[in-house]
């Protein structure tokens, strides 16, 4: 019997990035918007996609070197 694979976690980064709010994503950078509430909005939609897809996804709020998680489609 063989073990179910296992999707990778899927982590959108909200952070301000060059003068700007970004999402990061596997060290790809997506924006700008303009807002932070802007960028989580997106960010929060497209992990919904993601966990929809069968994706564990969160969405992380950069605060200087911490970080906040804004939604997780994995349970608490």
């Amino acid at each position: 019997m063989s073990l179910p694979l296992k999707l990778p976690h899927a982590r959108y980064i909200v952070l301000h990035h060059d003068g700007a709010w970004k999402i990061n994503l596997n060290n790809t950078y997506y924006g700008p918007f303009g807002s932070q509430a802007a960028a989580v909005e997106s960010a929060t939609a497209t992990a919904r996609q993601a966990s929809e897809g069968g994706y564990p996804a969160s969405v992380l709020l950069m605060k200087g070197t911490a970080f906040e998680t804004l939604w997780t489609s994995e349970p608490a």
